[in-house]
């Protein structure tokens, strides 16, 4: 398990060192992470980012470089203030969960945002 969550939490960093050669799609195919969505925690994530916190700024980058009209947004809104965003423009649908730790909105984004890749 814990390769896989390596291979989660480096995502964003594989996908912009293969320039695009591969789908984030065919990437998160290829962690295993579809066959056992249901078992992978947030925890599991955080402990994780705990170690290797250089991965937070990456996911940062990943929430801001994307280019779409509706989906899940990673948020610092100041120092020990954190969001993780639902939006659709298209509907106006806004949903807003916050945090106090950025490793928690972290891990709150990734395993959001996986599952939304996963479903798409």
């Amino acid at each position: 398990m814990k390769n896989i969550i390596s291979d989660l939490v480096s995502l964003p960093e594989r996908f912009y060192n293969l320039k695009n050669d591969k789908s984030i799609y065919a990437l998160l195919q290829d962690t295993g992470y579809f066959e056992i969505h249901n078992n992978v925690k947030e925890n599991e994530l955080e402990n994780y980012l705990i170690q290797f916190p250089e991965y937070i700024c990456q996911w940062k980058e990943w929430s801001e470089n994307k280019r779409t009209s509706s989906g899940w947004y990673f948020n610092e809104e100041d120092e020990n203030n954190y969001s993780v965003i639902f939006f659709d423009l298209n509907k106006n649908i806004k949903k807003n969960l916050k945090y106090t730790d950025i490793i928690k909105a972290c891990a709150a984004y990734i395993k959001i945002e996986i599952d939304s890749i996963r479903l798409s």
